[in-house]
């Protein structure tokens, strides 16, 4: 008989796998799969922009919900087993606005899944000290890596609905894990104020908070969805691309695995600094590469400038929000990130009909200064909150 404490860990690694497993077999190849619907790069555009929309208020409002009437684990379940449903007409559909109307529906429940885990397995850790969020959240990174690398071929072979066909199985999967978690608050539940939301956003720290997260992540998804055209000006092609995928996510591990160690050490503040710092450099530098080899050596900073970031922010979050508010904390902090990704996919295309990927890859580098210089200023703040 497993031991329930060696249990625990066990199935939350396991959802972190099927989560991220789940997310490279969708997000990847919504643009290809676009494309082979035949619409035309206006319209893919369009359901680009409303995928990064649709989380910006459906996170909070799942965080809110959550906080009030449901918890974690019950808006998990529901939300990844509707999710694996919607996944269905999502495919079926062939029209241009029916398209939009089934991702806007799948979208509504797939993109509040990585904040409630989170706030769900946080939540967990606290009960049980002797649990490392950083490595469990790496076997997402895992999940994600191997996932992406391997999914290309099987669409390739089978076609690119498998992909899909695949997302929904693990979701299920994921749904069925988290069922099978059943860790209560050691004290009731209270419910939130119903304008929680509200309280949070009058918070001047809170709202510092959201506005460095925002403006990093206008550099970090301007990153992430035009590095493909910094590979190809470089003499790199397609093929490279599943190769730096599955390099970054793997990349990630040694700093989640050693997350605790460096957040007890430095304090989560330090660790958001050093996180942004170095995204600094790694815009700077990828601007000036000449061969696609030295992209993939640069971006492999990935390694430590996601996870320092996401770690820093995660347990910023957890110290400071109230307990009956930190799912609606960490849902509105993804949605700040889904704001800046949007205004990083907008601005970035418009930009580079005038200027080169690489003029492109400066402008981030200013805008994460300007990150960092939000973040030495929510330092500031949150050191004067404890005086």
């Amino acid at each position: 008989m497993v031991n329930k404490g060696k249990a625990l860990p066990v199935k939350l690694s396991l959802f972190y796998i099927f989560q991220y497993a789940a997310l490279a077999s969708f997000t990847p190849y919504l643009t290809y799969y676009f494309q082979q619907k035949g619409l035309s790069y206006t319209q893919i555009g369009i359901l680009l922009a409303i995928s990064s929309l649709v989380g910006v208020f459906a996170q909070p409002a799942w965080g809110s919900i959550t906080d009030k009437y449901l918890n974690n684990r019950v808006s998990l379940m529901v939300s990844m087993l509707i999710a694996a449903l919607a996944m269905v007409p999502f495919m079926l559909a062939d029209e241009f606005y029916v398209i939009a109307l089934f991702l806007i529906l799948l979208l509504c429940f797939q993109s509040p899944v990585m904040p409630l885990g989170d706030a769900y397995t946080y939540e967990i850790i606290e009960q049980h000290s002797e649990m490392q969020y950083g490595k469990i959240r790496l076997m997402g990174s895992i999940g994600y890596a191997v996932t992406a690398f391997l999914i290309g071929n099987v669409a390739n072979k089978v076609g690119i609905q498998s992909a899909f066909i695949i997302f929904s199985f693990l979701m299920v999967l994921g749904a069925v894990t988290i069922a099978s978690v059943n860790v209560e608050s050691k004290t009731v539940r209270k419910r939130s104020e119903s304008r929680g939301i509200i309280k949070l956003l009058k918070n001047r720290e809170f709202i510092l908070f959201l506005a460095m997260t925002t403006i990093v992540n206008v550099s970090f998804g301007i990153n992430s969805n035009y590095v493909t055209i910094l590979v190809q000006e470089t003499g790199g092609n397609v093929a490279n691309l599943g190769v730096l995928w599955f390099v970054l996510a793997i990349s990630e591990l040694p700093v989640l695995y050693f997350a605790n160690r460096l957040m007890k050490k430095l304090g989560d503040m330090n660790v958001i600094l050093i996180g942004v710092g170095l995204f600094i450099l790694r815009y700077f530098f990828s601007s000036l590469c000449s061969s696609y080899i030295a992209v993939i050596g640069v971006q492999l900073l990935q390694s430590v400038t996601f996870p320092l970031f996401l770690i820093g922010v995660l347990n910023y979050l957890n110290r400071t929000a109230p307990p009956n508010m930190k799912t609606s904390a960490m849902t509105l902090y993804s949605a700040s990130g889904g704001i800046g990704i949007f205004i990083g996919n907008a601005v970035g295309g418009v930009l580079l009909e005038s200027i080169s990927i690489f003029s492109l890859y400066r402008i981030i580098t200013l805008v994460s200064v300007i990150g960092l210089l939000l973040a030495l200023g929510l330092k500031k703040i949150n050191l004067k909150s404890y005086e």
